[in-house]
């Protein structure tokens, strides 16, 4: 990795140095143009073209820029710092999101390009990578397909720019031994042909005992235009990273043995999280967990005429992953101990993907009409080992952790060798009618053929089971927006979508039985720049019901069927404030109402009106920004709140609602920019997910700080 490293940051140090010697004189600073929010385009929204002004929906487009100014590092904090959304960091599922009531029902898309599974691909990506993210909030299975009930989500690597020198770098030190280097080059090669290399490194030891890791990202990309019709984007990005023996969570304790109790977690279960317990590791001494990746991208773009134009994304992907580990933990209030499992489990996974789509942009009876119309074929080739077993019981105190053992049954009650083919037809069409000039017509539809087929050698007894199903989901929305004025819109939407009862590639063979949950959603909204330079508000209201989960039957709980259901309703106002020339204010805020409307679990146990799992009914975020014209300084402050939720669908153990503080300092000189930067102010001792076992919870980073370097050439 470090020769990787060394050379990739060389190169790039070499390249922004050429770029640095053609320019002469004092150094100049770049005039930025600020671009509206809500004139960006996002790419989940739909293959439009619309703006976010004249999307019917709610999308949030965070600028690498702004991924800067906040200190996000990583794809986690990525998705924190979008309005509206909670994420953590599950080892095991790097992909879990809550947003609009809903857990893990977001699809996942790198640069427009959604796997079967996404969830399955998402790893902590180093957020210098990404040009931008993209969230759409609400069902968007229209562009995405089936799993999108409550949003997708759009990482949109760094692209290459004709007739544009430019190069950055960005190194940091902080608190942990955490170390980061990155760099990124965009170098035009004549007036047709241009590329971007990037590349990043990051390092630390962890908070928690023993949890030392390393990431490298580098990616490329070539841009041919040989005349204003036709365009050809060639990319390559590749990814690593690994950790040793990773932090899987905390158990939570009865208060009866804890030593420094908390009042972070709570509920009718009686557990408490213990401080005390804070940086201990459960794991294995010998636990590993790490991925490398490989994605390949064609894209090209011909302009037939004026008005139409045909677009063609070819992918190619793959991915080696482990966990080897001991990852989930259970205070056992019998023995006093801590519970311990095992889990061995590897992912061989290839995927390929054609989309192939016509856009025509004309006018019918003197309207302009924005049509799209396309075709995706894709297919998945997944190989996993999976090995579960147990581990030797645990002192909450002074864990005796031990190593993995050898892969025998002995050790592993499950060895499953597991092999999982997806393929998938699609037809699409989305189309936008301009009635007025003030008023926009939009609908989308959707036609999946998805078939799967699944086999499980049983390694043990030396079995196999093999099974399948075929999908065939039709996913549809209408939207209508208004423009009040040039600057306000109103808008409404109602979306139909789908998702599996379980993810595809491990799905079992009894939910192999059952068809996909159905679910739609309403949706009314304001976007408005009022009347300040700047000043833009969003807000919207929606409900979104999910029909056809599993549940029991209340005459026999033993016979599954698809009879329940789960909805959210709620509120969203997000607002851009620039209350002085040097003053800028963010603000965010989520109220969320989610409940399961019909739900027995085993034993015919009701969960009528509870919680979901890892979703917090309140969300709120506030960035201050001073920036003052007569010295070469900005301040940043910020503050976000997560309301409390539940660790399992029982409500029996509740984390409870927390506050971070960050705020940070950049001193912008002719040589660059250096940035102090304060995380977690208060040492606020907090859980900020779960995943696991309903009594496993993942205990936020304390107080740290890091000092950056950044420059633009």
């Amino acid at each position: 990795m470090k020769k990787k490293l060394t050379l990739a940051v060389t190169a790039l140090i070499a390249s922004a140095s050429a770029l640095a010697q053609t320019r002469t004189g004092a150094p100049e600073l770049e005039e930025v143009v600020v671009t509206g929010l809500l004139e960006r385009q996002a790419e989940a929204a739909g293959r439009l073209g619309l703006t976010n002004r004249e999307t019917p929906a709610i999308v949030e487009v965070i600028t690498q820029e702004e991924l800067q100014a906040q200190g996000v590092r990583t794809a986690i904090e990525a998705l924190n710092a979008a309005p509206g959304v909670a994420s953590g960091t599950l080892p095991g599922a790097m992909g879990s999101v809550a947003m609009r009531g809903f857990h893990r029902a977001v699809n996942f898309l790198y640069d427009g390009v959604r796997m079967a599974n996404s969830d399955v691909g998402v790893r902590n990506w180093d957020a210098w990578a990404f040009e931008r993210v993209e969230v759409i909030k609400g069902p968007a299975s229209v562009t995405s397909g089936e799993g999108a009930l409550a949003g997708a989500i759009n990482f949109v690597p760094r692209r290459p720019e004709l007739g544009k020198s430019s190069a950055e770098m960005l190194a940091s030190v902080g608190s942990f031994e955490t170390a980061r280097l990155a760099g990124d080059v965009n170098i035009p090669l004549g007036e047709k042909v241009a590329s971007r290399l990037n590349a990043s490194w990051s390092r630390t030891t962890g908070w928690v005992d023993e949890t030392d890791s390393d990431t490298l990202a580098l990616s490329g990309a070539m841009l041919f235009k040989p005349n204003d019709r036709f365009s050809l984007t060639l990319r390559a990005d590749y990814s690593e990273d690994d950790y040793g023996t990773i932090y899987y969570g905390t158990p939570v304790v009865s208060r009866a043995i804890a030593r420094d109790p908390s009042d972070a977690v709570s509920g009718s279960a009686g557990l408490v999280l213990d401080k005390s317990m804070r940086k201990l590791n459960f794991d294995v001494t010998d636990g590993d967990m790490g991925s490398d990746t490989l994605w390949l991208r064609a894209l090209a773009e011909y302009r037939l005429s004026d008005t139409l134009k045909v677009v063609s994304d070819t992918s190619w992907y793959t991915s080696d992953r482990i966990w080897q580990d001991s990852d989930e933990y259970t205070f056992n209030a019998g023995t006093g101990l801590i519970d311990r499992s095992l889990s061995l489990i590897t992912h061989d996974h290839q995927y390929w993907s054609e989309r192939v789509h016509l856009a025509h942009d004309s006018k019918i009876a003197g309207m302009r009409n924005r049509l799209t119309v396309g075709a995706e074929v894709s297919g998945t080739d997944f190989f996993t080992k999976r090995r579960f077993g147990t581990a030797a019981a645990a002192n909450p105190f002074a864990p005796v952790r031990g190593t993995f053992p050898v892969d025998v049954p002995a050790n592993f009650g499950t060895r499953q060798d597991v092999t999982a083919d997806v393929s998938s037809k699609a037809v699409f069409v989305e189309d936008a009618l301009n009635v007025t000039t003030d008023w926009l017509v939009s609908a989308g539809l959707r036609y999946d053929d998805i078939s799967l087929d699944r086999s499980i050698l049983n390694v043990t007894p030396g079995t196999t089971q093999k099974y399948g199903q075929d999908y065939d989901p039709l996913s549809w929305r209408v939207g209508s927006v208004y423009s009040v004025t040039p600057r306000t819109q109103v808008f409404a939407q109602y979306t139909r979508a789908v998702t599996p009862v379980s993810s595809l590639l491990f799905m079992s063979a009894t939910n192999a039985t059952f068809d996909l949950t159905t679910g739609y959603s309403y949706e009314a909204g304001i976007k408005t720049s009022l009347t300040g330079q700047g000043v833009e508000l969003t807000a919207s209201v929606f409900k979104i019901r999910q029909d056809d989960i599993l549940t029991r039957d209340p005459q026999n709980p033993a016979v599954v069927f698809q009879g329940g259901n789960q909805q959210s309703k709620g509120v969203e106002v997000a607002i851009n404030l620039p209350a002085t020339e040097e003053i800028n204010i963010g603000l965010s805020g989520t109220l969320l109402d989610a409940e399961f409307g019909q739900l027995l679990e085993a034993g015919g146990v009701n969960r009528a009106g509870n919680l979901p799992p890892n979703v917090p009914e309140r969300l709120a975020d506030l960035v201050v920004t001073y920036a003052p014209k007569a010295f070469p300084v900005s301040v940043t402050g910020s503050a976000r709140y997560n309301g409390g939720f539940f660790t399992s669908n029982a409500n029996t153990v509740r984390i409870n609602s927390f506050t971070t503080v960050d705020a940070s300092a950049t001193w912008n000189a002719s040589f660059g920019a250096v940035t102090l930067r304060g995380r977690n102010l208060t040492d606020a001792f907090y859980a900020d997910w779960s995943g696991f076992a309903s009594g496993l919870v993942f205990i936020g980073a304390p107080r740290s700080v890091d000092l950056s370097y950044s420059k633009k050439f």
